[in-house]
């Protein structure tokens, strides 16, 4: 199991492939391929946008985990 293996997830669970995935972003399939690797190769661009594509948060994309807000109020 890889760090990042959670884009790759998502992206699987949303039933997308790399092409659709970079087409959506604007580039090309081997770039996506590389983000999905490595997803600290994305700009935050490409980074706000995968999350849109996929309907996921930030930290579950690219940390791998859900984040939940408390409050001590």
């Amino acid at each position: 199991m890889t760090k990042y293996e959670s884009l790759r997830a998502a992206r699987e669970d949303a039933g997308f492939t790399q092409q659709y995935m970079a087409d959506e972003l604007g580039i090309s399939r081997p770039t996506y391929v590389k983000i999905e690797e490595d997803p600290t190769q994305a700009s935050v661009l490409q980074a706000k946008r995968i999350c849109e594509i996929l309907s996921r948060s930030y930290e579950h994309i690219f940390f791998g985990h859900s984040v939940s807000l408390t409050s001590d109020n």
